[in-house]
């Protein structure tokens, strides 16, 4: 396994990234040169991730690593999708990358705004512009996942999230859960955006696990109803112990 960040820099400012408070040091693009070297190391790398804390797509390293991509290797990214033009499309569909986990968190406009400040149509309209052009390219990959991360603002979304996904022609769903960090850590995360107060601590669905409970059995139910792949976050427990608990 390759992990490689191509870029630390983002356009955009999620309620729950560290970019959101600035917590992101001297962000920055991978160099070109740099890249044009690791680039050439990777024809016998069997998994390579192209994402880390910034937007790949924003990154021309990233497209310089992604042509020396060899056939056969296991290459995915994250991404927002925000940028997706037409010769990003292009090179995208063309190339060798085996999986693009798009970043949504949302099943509707407002949420989505609300959580990651952007347009949900221009968002939605991308991702079908991807899958369209996979298709007419004859390819079966890239794959494209949807990708939720979970909190209290969003969890009753989940099964519409589904929902969504599939009628976008997405192949899988992903949700995954906040980071459950000490708690001086998560007392920074506090942002506004649009007149909301994010609580990174109040938003951790820790706080809430018979509410997460249902709407996870929900949009599972919904996966297999439409026959969509829903992937979950096992590593950090997607299911709450609800025994004790004062909370919805």
């Amino acid at each position: 396994m390759v992990t490689l960040e191509t870029s630390s820099i983002c356009n955009l400012r999620c309620v729950m990234c560290p970019h959101s408070i600035g917590a992101v040091e001297r962000p920055k693009h991978l160099e070109e040169a740099l890249a044009e070297t690791v680039g050439r190391f990777l024809g016998q790398a069997k998994s390579v991730q192209l994402h880390g804390i910034g937007e790949p797509l924003a990154s021309p390293a990233f497209w310089s690593v992604l042509e020396r991509l060899p056939e056969g290797c296991d290459a995915s990214i994250n991404t927002n999708l925000t940028l997706l033009d037409d010769r990003r499309l292009s090179r995208l569909v063309a190339s060798n990358i085996g999986l693009i986990n798009v970043s949504v968190d949302a099943a509707t406009a407002e949420t989505y705004r609300k959580i990651r400040g952007h347009a949900f149509e221009e968002l939605t309209r991308n991702v079908e512009r991807l899958i369209a052009a996979r298709a007419d390219a004859g390819k079966p990959r890239p794959l494209v996942y949807l990708n939720m991360t979970l909190m209290r603002a969003n969890i009753e979304e989940a099964p519409a999230f589904v929902e969504l996904a599939a009628g976008l022609g997405a192949d899988a769903v992903c949700f995954w859960h906040l980071n459950r960090w000490p708690d001086q850590e998560m007392a920074r995360y506090r942002t506004e955006k649009g007149g909301w107060v994010f609580d990174y601590a109040a938003e951790g669905l820790w706080s809430h696990p018979a509410l997460s409970n249902r709407c996870l059995r929900e949009a599972v139910e919904e996966g297999r109803r439409l026959g969509l792949p829903v992937h979950l976050d096992h590593n950090k427990g997607v299911f709450f112990d609800e025994e004790g608990s004062g909370h919805d």
